[in-house]
């Protein structure tokens, strides 16, 4: 289970970390950037990472106090606020891992910071738009259901459908899960394209995109967007998975994921 701590930038600004994994010489560490239900001690997707990897995951901004965010404006201003937290880790070079909205966050850092990413790895990426195959809009659905837009089942598994760890009461969760959306909101309303297309070709950095076939919120043709966009990026489509594809597939996602490190 992640372990959770709190860290102190240059200027003052605090923020939550999660770690979990064992450090090994012959263990590579992988940063996870969550995507729009959190992050939480017991994440199904970040245990698997656990299992082969050291973890570090940084909770984004605003999730827990949307007062984080009144300073971070743009996606700019995210990248520059990952940057201090990897400094402030101390990391070199990284192998970054992004699912949702936490790729997007992703590739925007690889393309502002190229050399501090040695590997990428979008999972379920959004941040591009095509006006003839629009993103599906998450905020046109009450908090409450939009996790039908999200599972192929049209329904969270159990171990997600907290935004929050342990114990957690109705109005925690409802708490919890408006502040989450009310911070992707601020970085990809009314269209999620912030002129990311435009960065894209600045990743040098192996890359790795995987979207689920069923996809109702970004459609499959999005991973050839992003792949068109990137260097030599490699792609996979997963069969009966939606947006959630890390937690509805976890072991064909995860076998990809590991060739694609070890390669």
């Amino acid at each position: 289970m992640l372990k959770s701590e709190t860290l102190t930038l240059p200027g003052g600004a605090r923020t939550q970390i999660f770690r979990g994994g064992q450090s090994a010489k012959d263990k590579p560490v992988i940063v996870w950037l969550h995507g729009p239900h959190g992050l939480r001690g017991h994440d199904p997707a970040v245990a698997e990472l656990e299992k082969r990897y050291a973890v570090i995951a940084p909770l984004s901004p605003g999730f827990t106090d949307l007062a984080e965010i009144e300073d971070i404006d743009t996606v700019h201003d995210l990248a520059l606020h990952y940057d201090a937290v990897f400094d402030a880790l101390g990391l070199g070079q990284i192998i970054l891992v992004g699912h949702s909205f936490g790729a997007m966050v992703a590739a925007e850092y690889a393309a502002h910071y190229p050399r501090r990413v040695a590997k990428l790895v979008l999972l379920s990426p959004f941040g591009l738009w095509r006006d003839d195959h629009p993103v599906a809009d998450l905020f046109s659905v009450p908090y409450a259901t939009f996790n039908t837009m999200l599972w192929k089942d049209k329904k969270a598994s159990p171990e997600m459908s907290d935004p929050a760890d342990e114990p957690n009461d109705p109005s925690e969760k409802a708490i919890a899960l408006a502040q989450a959306m009310t911070t992707v909101a601020k970085y990809i309303w009314p269209i999620p394209d912030r002129g990311l297309r435009r960065r894209l070709p600045r990743i040098t950095a192996p890359t790795l995109i995987v979207q689920g076939a069923d996809d109702a919120f970004v459609p499959a043709l999005y991973a050839d967007e992003f792949a068109n966009a990137i260097r030599d990026a490699r792609k996979a489509v997963i069969a009966g998975a939606a947006h959630m594809a890390p937690y509805e597939k976890p072991a064909e996602v995860f076998a990809l994921l590991d060739g694609f490190i070890a390669a």
